[in-house]
């Protein structure tokens, strides 16, 4: 499978139907430093699929869901920083709450990484990744292109409601 889900099975997925971003200036906007251009078009995808799945967007005190992102460059310090803004334990997946789509979830350079965190704990609950497979020479329409295909994919995978 291309893009393996993992989520928490004890959230009650059905009572989502708003979701939000963080703001810049929050632990998750500093984790990775991205262009702005980059992460507009990451949030707009995101908001795309989600409307187009009949969740609304809400200003983040009165959103049951949070997005975050993650483009994954290297197992570095913004992966482990990134980690720690969503509270997301990869030790935590052997516990029996956790279920994966896939035998083969893994983090690997150039995945787009597409969180649900809770915000009354703040953790993740819901994650998947997708390799965006940008390339040299892709133009900036290709790229975008790219991005929109991994988040449909990603966020169609949300749990039955």
């Amino acid at each position: 499978m291309k893009n393996p889900v993992i989520y928490y099975d004890k959230f009650d997925f059905t009572q989502v139907k708003s979701y939000s971003f963080y703001s810049s200036g929050s632990t998750f906007f500093d984790s990775q430093n991205l262009p702005h251009s980059q992460r507009s078009s990451i949030e707009l995808a995101i908001e795309r699929s989600l409307d187009a799945q009949n969740f609304h967007y809400s200003e983040l005190d009165k959103a049951d869901i949070i997005v975050t992102y993650h483009l994954v460059k290297k197992q570095t310090q913004d992966y482990v920083n990134y980690n720690k803004a969503v509270l997301f334990c990869s030790y935590c997946l052997r516990a029996n709450a956790w279920r994966k789509n896939s035998s083969d979830w893994r983090v690997y350079p150039g995945g787009l990484i597409i969180d649900l965190v809770d915000p009354k704990r703040n953790r993740s609950v819901w994650r998947s990744i997708y390799p965006l497979d940008f390339e040299a020479k892709d133009n900036s329409k290709q790229l975008n292109e790219k991005i929109i295909e991994a988040v449909n994919s990603m966020l169609t995978q949300y749990p039955d409601k």
